[in-house]
């Protein structure tokens, strides 16, 4: 008789869950952050792109220059709300 057959099986199926369940946050923490960094970039392209703009153009979009970092801040949370579960 070896070892491997004196253990319950309820004992595997219980540390197969327990993996289950720590893979699954794994992929949920990894996911989470290459969406952070991808939104990172995002605002980071944004606010580049806005700087570049002449008062006119920012002007013809309602933005004033000086408000340009506070609105893609508004803008970023805004989008952070909406990836909530349940939100609609």
């Amino acid at each position: 008789m070896t070892m491997l057959t004196t253990i319950p099986p309820s004992a595997t199926r219980s540390l197969a869950l327990r993996i289950t369940i720590l893979l699954a946050r794994v992929r949920r923490f990894i996911n989470r952050f290459f969406a952070a960094v991808i939104a990172r970039h995002e605002r980071h392209a944004a606010r580049v792109a806005l700087h570049r703009l002449d008062d006119r153009h920012l002007h013809d979009i309602a933005l004033a220059r000086s408000e340009i970092d506070s609105r893609l801040e508004e803008l970023a949370q805004m989008r952070a709300r909406m990836q909530q579960p349940g939100w609609h």
